[in-house]
């Protein structure tokens, strides 16, 4: 029965606020992060201040720039900023969708002169004020008990609805792969699910009310933002997906069609790739992707955000050899696993049913089927401190192994907390197998085949092994001892592609904004992973390098991937 007094609180509209000073008044932790965030909102002020709300009135009400925020994380929210800026000054009006509680984000906004806040919670009840409608056309779309193929394979108009509850599900529960018979998980996706078809209606509800030119979107596979994002697509919006780089100070820009809408934002277009390969590759280029291979897995590196190398060693391969127990008179393939519950089913297709079960099939099928390899399964790294914030010892993946122990012994596991760096490995794999991560693209520039069992990112680019089927993917694990390396040609083309998307595909904005971070186990508050603005005037701002150049690609080019210009 509902509370009437909460019933009444939240017809006056202070529901919401009174519970937000309560929580305040009685957890320390919040307090301690308001009383930051709001440090953090004065230094702000203090350095941009003076300019950050000029230039407002060079934008057109009708051409509409929608920014999907819904972050109250300052580094996220001013580099937000930054972004609503450039395109207010080139003429756009932004509209930043957020949620009710990001109120440290709408201060950081209205101190840009971006006031246009369309706050979810609030615009959610005037697009779709019964949740009726929602409950009858998810009823529609899915039975009470689906099938994954069924979830993996619902759209409704045209949005993957069913993958963004799917990752949303996995995200919230910290699961690769979902039980789908257990009655927590199945009502949890159905929550999700019944807010992912109602973010496609209140999206189309948007976009009938204010006609939107250009949208910027993160997490473009998660809720609500999946619904707006690809709803936006279809109708003709300029798409743009942000995500923040693996270097430090790097941001990464992609233009979508709805025909790339399933390509990571990591990759290189198929315009891009083609026009990289017309290019010439010269010895200076070798040299500088060397240079980036060689900063790569320092432990200290700033071109890895997370320092995930950090505690690790690199050590000689004899070493390493014989701290796995290789046998040293075969080759080796390493199975690289994923984060199996990040970004779940954004991208692309993989040829299981999810990244957990590639990885058990995988282990199941070489531990029975190819003793002639030394066989590595190699545990993500960031699951040391996924582990340290929730407080267990063993990986999900090792917990899901343990059903194929014991292993044979051509089957070694590389836990997470190994003390070997991963560069240690270059010198010792022979083979790679991952479904679409990074190391599919980096090993192949030293002539390591890289086996893949999913699309969407690199695949078809002429430096990998691709499968259209999971027994095309088998054959080649069983005869995967007698396949060569890749000769000068294929690694000259794997040098170029992972050369563009390191060193250009991530885009500095350093000049205007440097960045702060702190290693993954070191960030304990809001404030540490962090931007400042060192423009202390408009026309500085107007004049950075990375504005004009980020600018001009936002709003002027229809090019799919924003590069970094060559020095």
């Amino acid at each position: 029965m509902a509370n009437p007094i909460g019933t009444a609180l939240r017809r006056l509209g202070l529901y919401r606020p009174i519970q937000r000073t309560w929580r305040t008044m009685t957890m320390p932790e919040r307090r301690e992060r308001d009383r930051e965030i709001r440090a953090d909102l004065l230094r702000t002020q203090e350095d941009v201040g003076a300019w950050a709300a000029l230039g407002a009135d060079l934008a057109d009400p009708d051409k509409r720039f929608a920014l999907l925020s819904f972050t109250d994380l300052p580094i996220h929210a001013k580099f937000q900023c930054v972004l609503a800026k450039t395109m207010q000054l080139q003429g756009y009006t932004p509209v930043i969708f957020t949620h009710r509680g990001c109120r440290h984000a709408h201060a950081y906004f209205r101190m840009f002169g971006v006031d246009n806040l369309v706050i979810w919670q609030d615009f959610i009840e005037e697009a779709v004020p019964d949740p009726a409608v929602v409950d009858e056309i998810a009823r529609a779309l899915l039975p009470a008990a689906p099938t994954l193929d069924a979830i993996l394979n619902c759209q409704l108009r045209g949005v993957d609805v069913g993958k963004h509850a799917l990752s949303v599900t996995a995200r919230k529960r910290v699961e690769g792969s979902l039980d789908l018979k257990s009655p927590e998980t199945l009502a949890q996706f159905h929550t999700h699910f019944r807010g992912a078809v109602q973010s496609v209606l209140a999206a189309d509800y948007f976009l009938d009310q204010q006609p939107t030119a250009s949208m910027l979107v993160r997490d473009a596979g998660y809720i609500p933002n999946g619904g707006l994002f690809e709803r936006a697509l279809a109708r003709g919006v300029d798409c743009i997906v942000y995500e923040q780089g693996q270097r430090k100070g790097s941001w990464i820009f992609k233009r979508y069609t709805p025909e790339t809408k399933g390509r990571h934002f990591f990759s290189l277009a198929s315009e891009t790739w083609a026009q990289i390969q017309e290019q010439p590759w010269t010895p200076d280029h070798d040299a500088k992707l060397d240079q980036l291979f060689a900063g790569r897995y320092r432990p200290d590196s700033t071109d890895d955000t997370r320092r995930l190398m950090t505690g690790k060693a690199i050590k000689p391969p004899e070493v390493v050899r014989e701290q796995l127990a290789l046998d040293p008179q075969k080759k080796t393939a390493v199975i690289f696993s994923h984060i199996a519950w990040d970004a779940a089913f954004f991208f692309g297709s993989c040829l299981f049913d999810d990244l957990e079960d590639w990885l058990f099939q995988t282990v199941k099928f070489v531990a029975a089927e190819c003793p002639d390899l030394n066989w590595i399964v190699k545990l993500h790294p960031f699951n040391v401190f996924k582990l340290q914030f929730e407080n267990k010892t063993e990986e999900s993946e090792l917990r899901l192994l343990e059903a194929l122990f014991p292993l044979p012994d051509h089957v070694r596991i590389m836990r997470a907390n190994t003390d070997i760096n991963t560069q240690s490995l270059f010198p010792v794999v022979d083979y790679v197998l991952t479904v679409n991560g990074t190391v599919g693209m980096e090993f192949p520039c030293f002539g390591v085949p890289a086996v893949l069992a999913g699309t969407g990112r690199y695949d078809g680019y002429g430096f990998t092994l691709d499968h259209p089927t999971r027994d095309a993917y088998f054959e080649t694990l069983r005869r995967l001892h007698t396949i060569p390396r890749l000769d000068e040609e294929t690694q000259r083309k794997a040098r170029q592609h992972f050369y563009t998307v390191i060193a250009r595909r991530q885009f500095s904005m350093d000049d205007i904004m440097p960045m702060d971070l702190k290693r993954a186990n070191e960030a304990q508050t809001d404030v540490h992973d962090n931007v400042d603005i060192n423009a202390r005037s408009l026309d500085e701002f107007r004049a950075a390098p990375s504005i004009r150049h980020a600018s001009d690609w936002l709003a002027h080019s229809t090019a799919l991937d924003l590069l970094q210009p060559e020095a």
